[in-house]
């Protein structure tokens, strides 16, 4: 049957076809892979792949360096390039020894002892010259005071500066009425008189000393006063024994059985020398027991 079946019809020209077609693909390829060869582009590739490749590179370094930024942080700023002063001794001393008091304490403490030691050593140096001065002061003071100083054994006072002794009576005579006057000129003195009471009455002497006063004069002030640690009777007037008219202060003091008269006459108001009796007031002493 196979033999009776009719053979297959193949189309026309199809074998050498296919034969001619794939020789005149095949020298195409080849020329064209020639072609490529000759371009060299494979080369080529290699360059543009190593120049990426170490763009990679520089781009992983910069990565790592700025995550290492992160980590450490920002940078911090770098010395001055100044060169730095150097220290004197005494910088280096003085740090040596506060770093020395630091580690010792006992040092530190040793140190304010004797630190205190020293100003109180230097504040009784400035007390002693103080005082030294002080003394020196009130000798001189003392020295000027005795230069205007009476005593007589009997009583005692200071006087102003500028006033004289005009007249003295002598110590040994007690019955002197007058002790001593002492005057800034003719017309201005202060005279002191002690008179022996005997029988009489204090009262009864000043009121006839008071009525002297009125007879030449007008008594304008009367009080006390306490003058040597005794209460003393005194008065203000202005008398005329002539023709001038004077101030006047009476003061009398008794003590001992004694009677002591203070008289002070000026030309001027009383008010003008008011420093000057209280001078002679304050400092008037009588004796306890005169020579």
């Amino acid at each position: 049957m196979s033999e009776d079946r009719p053979p297959k019809l193949r189309k026309p020209g199809t074998g050498d076809q296919e034969q001619k077609s794939a020789r005149r693909f095949k020298k195409p390829e080849t020329n064209i892979r020639e072609k490529l060869d000759s371009l060299e582009l494979k080369k080529k590739g290699t360059n543009i792949t190593s120049k990426v490749s170490s763009l990679k590179s520089k781009t992983n370094s910069l990565k790592t360096k700025k995550d290492k930024e992160k980590q450490v942080g920002p940078k911090k700023l770098g010395k001055s390039d100044i060169p730095p002063q150097k220290k004197s001794r005494h910088d280096i001393l003085k740090k040596d020894i506060s770093q020395k008091l630091r580690e010792n304490p006992i040092l530190l403490i040793i140190s304010l002892i004797i630190l205190i030691i020293l100003v109180v050593t230097a504040a009784m140096w400035s007390v002693d010259d103080v005082t030294n001065q002080n003394q020196t002061n009130n000798t001189k003071n003392q020295t000027s005071t005795q230069k205007n100083h009476f005593s007589d054994g009997n009583v005692s006072f200071d006087y102003p500066e500028g006033w004289n002794i005009t007249s003295r009576a002598n110590s040994t005579n007690r019955e002197s009425h007058i002790l001593v006057t002492v005057s800034k000129d003719e017309n201005n003195s202060v005279s002191i008189f002690r008179e022996d009471l005997g029988t009489q009455n204090f009262t009864y002497r000043v009121a006839s000393w008071r009525s002297n006063i009125m007879k030449n004069g007008m008594i304008y002030y009367e009080g006390g006063l306490t003058i040597d640690n005794q209460t003393a009777y005194e008065l203000m007037a202005n008398f005329k024994p002539g023709d001038k008219v004077y101030a006047t202060r009476g003061i009398a003091l008794q003590k001992n059985n004694i009677l002591y008269f203070i008289i002070f006459i000026f030309d001027d108001p009383l008010l003008d020398y008011s420093s000057e009796m209280d001078k002679i007031i304050k400092s008037f002493d009588v004796t306890e027991n005169p020579i």
